[in-house]
């Protein structure tokens, strides 16, 4: 058990693994408050309320943040306030009395030098970088002794172990090749992959899970789709890879540049196989080497095949072409994806492109 001496004063929760932040924001709390009812020891803020100009939430919620900082806790020896979308405070440009910005600015950077005895804070954000935070309160918060924590996934991160820890406390043990698999189809997100699990808990808890089960229950997912068109796109199949592509876009129109992303993740791995096919590598050093489920790996070994390694050279030079535009024609980038797809299954790219 942490004493109170133990525990930091103000906490800077942030990242986007927003599963991470919430239940670390939630276990600071429970240890700041433990044996406490929370009804009368917790109070919770948020910064985009708080700043805003019209409507009564801006004034209302800034004057209630203020009144409870500086009033002593009522039933209660010890209070808790939670302020989220922490990077939303900054200092403002043009200073004015009336402005909600200075008043929340000058407000957090007094309590963060000088936090009263009675009250702990904690704030969280969804922000990536330090830059993202004022730098006077970042600062202040580190300099003076708090707890910065930062829970951030990367577009190549994977869980291995945190997907494989979360399944054992739901009852579902998982092989390292199926994590990767679940992983691989429902993506790196925590929120995602714990509700999954959760889904997967109901049906398979308690039973080894193969990395068919993962295929067959995991069909709702958004993403499982994706899945089955880099697949199609891959084995040549025109008609399915394109009815996904218009299901994807139509389900979420600005998903375009999410979905470019893991065409040109794909036909790496294609090209990269393909490269260890011309050095002689046996199969089985490549599945090795590829770092996915054997399930995947045949799949994929199987669909490099699909191509030669000119054909790849060319899709790959042209996907770094299509890039930029694609990110920044939003208009035009689902003709653009439509037009890549149609040529790939075509056999456009297997001679030098000219």
């Amino acid at each position: 058990m942490m004493t109170q001496n133990d525990l930091h004063k103000i906490c800077l929760i942030h990242g986007n693994q927003l599963l991470l932040v919430e239940e670390t924001a939630n276990t600071s709390i429970d240890q700041r408050l433990e044996g406490r009812e929370k009804d009368w020891s917790l109070e919770r803020f948020n910064a985009q309320e708080m700043l805003k100009t019209t409507g009564e939430s801006g004034k209302n919620s800034i004057d209630d943040l203020l009144i409870s900082c500086e009033t002593l806790p009522m039933l209660t020896d010890r209070k808790v306030i939670r302020i989220d979308n922490f990077e939303l405070i900054k200092k403002a440009a043009n200073k004015s009395d009336n402005s909600h910005a200075v008043r929340l600015f000058e407000a957090l950077e007094n309590i963060i030098k000088n936090p009263p005895e009675s009250l702990w804070f904690v704030f969280t954000s969804p922000a990536m970088r330090e830059q993202d935070f004022s730098k006077p309160l970042y600062r202040s918060i580190k300099q003076g002794g708090g707890r910065i924590q930062k829970f951030v996934a990367y577009d190549n991160s994977t869980p291995y172990n945190w997907v494989i820890q979360r399944g054992e406390q739901k009852g579902l043990p998982l092989t390292a090749d199926v994590a990767r698999l679940l992983i691989n189809i429902v993506g790196n997100d925590l929120t995602d992959l714990d509700h999954e699990l959760e889904k997967l808990s109901l049906y398979l808890s308690g039973k080894t899970v193969s990395e068919e089960m993962i295929k067959e229950h995991i069909r709702g997912h958004k993403h499982f789709s994706v899945f089955r068109m880099t697949e199609a796109l891959s084995q040549k199949e025109l008609i399915p890879a394109l009815e996904i592509l218009d299901q994807q876009l139509q389900s979420a129109p600005r998903e375009h540049v999410r979905l470019f992303a893991l065409i040109i993740m794909q036909f790496r791995r294609l090209l990269i196989i393909h490269s260890m096919f011309e050095q002689f590598y046996k199969e089985s050093e490549i599945i090795g080497k590829i770092s996915l489920p054997p399930f995947l790996s045949k799949q994929v070994l199987a669909q490099a095949r699909n191509f030669t390694s000119e054909e790849l050279q060319n899709i790959y030079t042209e996907l770094s072409k299509l890039d930029l535009r694609v990110k920044f024609k939003n208009t035009l980038a689902p003709l653009l994806i439509q037009d890549l797809f149609q040529r790939i299954c075509s056999g456009h790219f297997k001679n030098a492109v000219k």
